[in-house]
């Protein structure tokens, strides 16, 4: 397989979104260009995964017996110590960089001896009625033997497992877009020189390898280097004939990569001024964060924790809850006003 072809593969897997899916010609393509649309989507998917990931380790993840409050070992395994090498702020990090960056949009987590596992990879044989079965699971270097049933596993799935295919699909046009912004910025702010020779030099054999061996040679130094001197010598005339009017700023690939941070933020919810780091109405962005990308990872979660406790412990009260509260910082001065509210109303008391 060709660089440009594994590079291609890489963008784009072979699964094609739709009939009208275009692909990029192998003469278009331009590497460098490609390459800075690379780390422009997984700088932009990287940003956008931590804002998630970092909110929901800061949630405190509740948990009930017979509807009351308690902390016992399973709320010291959600909050603090899944397992004996991740904290839960680790742990859940990886939980939600799997959901995103698996091809299948879902996380598999195994527990073992009252310890949590988020698995790097498995295989799965679907069974609709009896229950999926996941086989070859790895953590780490350990390969499991043991097979588990669906209702030995949680699994965290994102609601659009499509969502990373539909931008990795989207950036091929970028790719394209980004080639032409870094061909036309470095042909815009090109240094070039025009050497003058006598005619006499100009067409003799002798002056020519002179010419490759060591003119040539220095000049390159010159143009290259910082500081440096050029001997001119009597009949030899070095003309700058760089573009002066027509210089480009970067301008045209800083919108580009806007484009790319914009429509991840899109896609997975979170407020363009966040993610962009442009916020001047901090309580509205982290409002709407909280409430379009946070809440419904928070209930996902939480919601899969509960149900594999079985109906009889939910009937009881046995359940968990995600508290997405913790999320916001609270300045206990700033909300002075609304606390004094709530002691002179009788809601609450000293």
């Amino acid at each position: 397989i060709s660089f440009i072809d594994f590079i291609k593969d890489f963008i784009n897997p072979k699964t094609k979104i739709g009939p009208a899916a275009k692909t990029i010609e192998d003469e278009d393509i331009d590497i460098n260009a490609i390459r800075q649309e690379i780390y422009f989507k997984e700088l932009a998917l990287h940003t956008a995964i931590s804002y998630i990931a970092n909110a929901i380790s800061k949630c405190e993840i509740k948990t009930y017996v017979k509807g009351k409050e308690v902390k016992e070992e399973d709320y010291f395994t959600l909050n603090f110590s899944p397992n004996i090498n991740e904290n839960s702020s680790q742990f859940w990090h990886k939980v939600i960089q799997k959901m995103f960056y698996s091809d299948k949009g879902e996380a598999l987590v195994i527990e073992s001896k009252g310890k949590l596992y988020c698995a790097d990879s498995y295989c799965v044989d679907e069974f609709p009625m009896l229950g999926n079965r996941y086989t070859n699971i790895t953590i780490g270097t350990l390969n499991l033997e043991k097979s588990y049933r669906a209702n030995e596993v949680y699994l965290f799935k994102l609601e659009n497992v499509k969502v990373k295919r539909l931008i990795d699909g989207l950036y091929q046009n970028y790719a394209e877009l980004l080639s032409y912004a870094i061909k036309f910025y470095k042909k815009s702010n090109v240094t070039k020189y025009k050497l003058k020779l006598n005619e006499v030099e100009a067409g003799d054999e002798e002056f020519n390898e002179v010419f490759e061996e060591i003119i040539q040679e220095q000049l390159k130094n010159f143009i290259e280097s910082e500081n440096a001197v050029y001997p001119e010598y009597e009949g030899y005339n070095l003309e700058d004939i760089s573009p002066k009017s027509n210089s480009k700023d970067t301008s045209d690939i800083i919108n580009i990569k806007k484009d790319i941070f914009e429509t991840v933020a899109q896609a997975v919810k979170i407020p363009q001024s966040l993610i962009l780091g442009n916020i001047t109405n901090m309580k509205e962005v982290m409002t709407a964060f909280v409430t379009n990308a946070i809440d419904p990872y928070a209930k996902m979660i939480e919601r899969e924790l509960s149900r594999k406790q079985g109906y009889e412990r939910w009937k009881q009260g046995d359940y968990v809850r995600v508290d997405t509260s913790k999320i916001n910082h609270i300045d206990i001065l700033e909300v002075a006003d609304k606390v004094d509210k709530l002691i002179s109303s009788g809601v609450m008391c000293v």
